[in-house]
């Protein structure tokens, strides 16, 4: 095709164009005689071509194929291989986030331990504990990873030596970023006195690690108060991060190791962590060998605990309604209405310490009248059904757990989770077949049954790794 464009990509003469204001009108058609011109001098030209001789096979031009000629082979084309990235498994450590934290000597632990521990369980430590802040990985509710802090301790063996296993679940806390279990030591705060408690059975030869719940190590994101799917991975991942660890230790001189022994405790919501990790352990961490499960001052129930500690309340309606969904629960038909306009705010920001000295833990100062007489009178299925779903949910009771032995010790004192409550999770198991160990510690209170019973726990422990299988309490007469 002839282009008749001035050769700027349009033609230059178009309809519309004005000169000194009088519009001018383009040619629309070109002269006949000028394109049948045109088309005699094409046609001949094609004429004359088509009468010259081909070229002689013998000087072929460059594009030249003889005929039946093979195909040319063609040339390999570079194809980009992607490099395969890494599977991250969950439990594994971020080497490059590992710091250690810390080494305390005997003599240290002993002095953290007479302003800990009660002088009847009192013994002294066997080894110099080393102290490291690792991350982990672990799988939130889609399935997808994250990273996670823990505190790792463990002895200072002087040869290697194969170690069980303790990994232990914080009780509350607060939801905040800034309550995180971990922080505890650095802020100043006493939410559980969480450094000396590990280094109480680490320097008695456990290897042990407190992870961080979730939603603490998330940017913008407050923690998912009493879920047990997510308490159980943490606690699992936590473990597996143990093993990750040792297998390739920052340090020539760590001798300790993990041996496949493991045990799954925690104080108050740590104990529902710990029995909500035994109940998904077969299918999300078969590898782990649990040798057994340990709740001190456990809370099995979380409508128990609102039952039992109103004060707690705003932390779980608050993490229920941002976990599952607004129309779960609507604070407003809890809490009375002096409570309402800064419920967001004090959920998430007041640690526990802030907590207690705010809410009263008197139901009828702190419940509407409706929702205090439906949790009072087991009608949660009436006035809130989707709420009372996930709390039945997350109840640690009617749950299908391992063979293994138990061990529940509790303070006849306990204010937070009466006993009552732990009476019947107890019951609950022995009804199922289960073997449980259970002490009830006269005179003791909730902030005080891990320092009281830690002469039990340590000899519970040691019963098992020495081949014995405890006694059951199931058919004592304490136990309703």
């Amino acid at each position: 095709m002839i282009d008749l464009s001035d050769g700027q990509g349009y033609n230059s003469c178009s309809t519309g164009a004005t000169h000194d204001g009088i519009e001018s009108e383009c040619p629309l058609q070109r002269p006949i005689l000028d394109r049948r011109a045109i088309l005699l001098v094409l046609l001949n030209l094609f004429l004359v071509l088509a009468c010259l001789p081909e070229p002689p096979p013998s000087t072929p031009s460059a594009n030249y194929v003889p005929p039946n000629a093979a195909s040319p082979t063609p040339l390999p084309t570079a194809t980009l291989t992607p490099t395969p990235v890494p599977t991250v498994a969950p439990g594994a450590v971020v080497e490059a986030m590992t710091s250690k934290h810390e080494t305390v000597s005997r003599d240290g632990i002993d002095n953290l331990l007479r302003n800990f521990l009660h002088a009847g369980v009192l013994v002294p430590a066997q080894y110099e504990v080393d102290a490291y802040r690792i991350w982990f990985q672990t799988r939130d509710e889609d399935g997808q990873m994250l990273a996670l802090q823990a505190d790792l301790r463990f002895p200072r063996v002087p040869e290697p030596a194969d170690l069980a296993v303790f990994v232990y679940g914080a009780g509350t806390t607060g939801i905040a970023s800034k309550c995180a279990p971990l922080n505890e030591q650095f802020n100043g705060r006493n939410w559980g006195n969480y450094r000396t408690h590990m280094l109480s059975y680490a320097s008695q030869g456990f290897i042990t690690i407190l992870p961080n719940w979730r939603g603490y190590d998330e940017q913008g994101q407050t923690h998912p108060y009493f879920v047990s799917e997510l308490e159980g991975r943490v606690m699992l991942d936590a473990a597996r991060a143990v093993y990750a660890f040792f297998d390739n230790p920052p340090s020539a001189d760590i001798l300790a190791r993990p041996s496949t022994d493991v045990f799954l405790g925690g104080y108050s919501q740590g104990g529902h962590g710990a029995f909500a990790a035994a109940r998904i352990a077969f299918t999300y961490a078969p590898e782990l060998k649990i040798r057994g499960l340990i709740g001190h001052a456990m809370s099995p129930d979380v409508e128990g605990l609102m039952y039992d500690s109103p004060r707690y309340s705003p932390y779980i309606v608050y993490a229920y309604r941002d976990f599952y969904g607004e129309q779960i629960v609507d604070p407003a038909d809890v809490f009375l209405p002096k409570w309402l306009s800064a419920f967001e705010e004090d959920a998430t920001t007041k640690c526990i310490d802030d907590v207690f000295a705010y809410y009263a833990n008197d139901a009828s100062r702190l419940f509407t009248p409706e929702f205090r007489d439906a949790l009072y009178n087991d009608r949660l299925a009436q006035v809130a059904p989707q709420f009372k779903e996930q709390l039945d949910l997350n109840d640690s009771n009617n749950k299908a757990y391992p063979a293994v032995p138990m061990l529940l010790l509790h303070g006849a004192a306990d204010p937070i989770v009466k006993v009552r409550t732990i009476q019947a999770f107890v019951s609950n198991l022995c009804s199922m077949g289960h073997s449980v160990t259970y002490r009830l510690y006269p005179g003791i209170t909730h902030f005080q049954t891990r320092q009281g019973g830690f002469g039990d726990t340590m000899r519970w422990m040691e019963q098992i790794l020495g081949g014995d299988i405890p006694a059951s309490d199931c058919s004592s007469a304490a136990i309703p």
